[in-house]
């Protein structure tokens, strides 16, 4: 039985380059420069002091990749955790493979190193195929053959960068989960999905309220389902084009409510003018 391996892998990468090295050196860390194509934003601190406990033991075992820049100098291409690991022990020199690669190829090594060892969050992927398409010129199939994914899920990933700028920072952060981006991805305008936002933060939501809500369900305070009536929802959905906000009818044996959400001062008094409300400028 033969093992799938993720896209081209790291060895097609370099092989591609023409520069195969199986030779290892040591380099002393300060001839190493931080990797401009790193897609890692950030490092997990856990994760961090285990590698520093594990290479302590057993010092650096995997060597480090690096390209040559100029003058003894080198970059980093894939390594960094094992790299600042070793900087925080004060270990003076690691072991590293130096290879020729061209700026697209050491984007796509980086990318498919940190894949590779699933240390990227949602975030960092989305934001390594958008500079494989726009720095690197790449279209999305040629993405999903370089990382071993389908086009659909190289797709959906990049929609993590449609997403308004809070909402992509809590995703970045661990705030939310990549199920709780998708359930907001299903709504349309950034408005709504900053709405429901917030509910999953205030209210930790889990993945399959939030996409009750996206989708028009609302989850009862006790666990069950309450499915909302297709003619309440067009009613809820007429207000909400009138008034410009989040409207809810909550409809009961006799009589019911109407709540209508606003967000600031001047959000309300746009309201009340909208209804016939009298309100002065002062």
């Amino acid at each position: 039985m033969t093992t799938k391996r993720l896209g081209r892998g790291l060895a097609d990468i370099i092989e591609s380059s023409g520069q195969r090295s199986e030779s290892f050196v040591r380099l002393r860390i300060d001839q190493i420069r931080t990797g401009r194509f790193q897609p890692r934003s950030q490092i997990d601190e856990a994760s961090l002091q285990e590698l520093k406990a594990s290479i302590q033991r057993q010092g650096v075992i995997e060597p480090v990749i690096v390209r040559p820049i100029a003058h003894g100098t080198y970059e980093l291409v894939a390594g960094e955790r094992r790299l600042r690991a070793s900087q925080q022990l004060g270990i003076t020199e690691v072991p590293a493979i130096i290879k020729t690669l061209s700026d697209k190829e050491a984007l796509e090594f980086s990318l498919v190193e940190n894949l590779q060892r699933q240390e990227l969050s949602p975030m960092e992927e989305a934001k390594g195929y958008e500079r494989l398409l726009s720095e690197m010129g790449y279209t999305q199939e040629q993405i999903a053959e370089a990382v071993g994914k389908n086009r659909a899920t190289v797709a959906n990933v990049l929609r993590l960068l449609s997403l308004p700028e809070e909402i992509q920072q809590g995703v970045g952060r661990g705030a939310i989960t990549l199920g709780h981006a998708k359930a907001l991805l299903s709504l349309q305008d950034h408005a709504r999905q900053q709405e429901l936002y917030r509910r999953i933060i205030n209210e930790r939501l889990s993945v399959r309220q939030a996409e009750l809500l996206a989708g028009g369900v609302v989850p009862s305070k006790r666990g069950r389902i309450r499915h909302v009536d297709p003619q309440v929802k067009g009613f809820e959905d007429e207000l909400q084009r009138v008034f410009g906000t989040k409207v809810r009818v909550a409809v009961r044996k006799t009589g019911g409510r109407i709540i209508v959400d606003y967000f600031s001062q001047d959000d309300l008094t746009r309201i009340l003018r909208l209804v016939g409300v009298s309100v002065g400028d002062g």
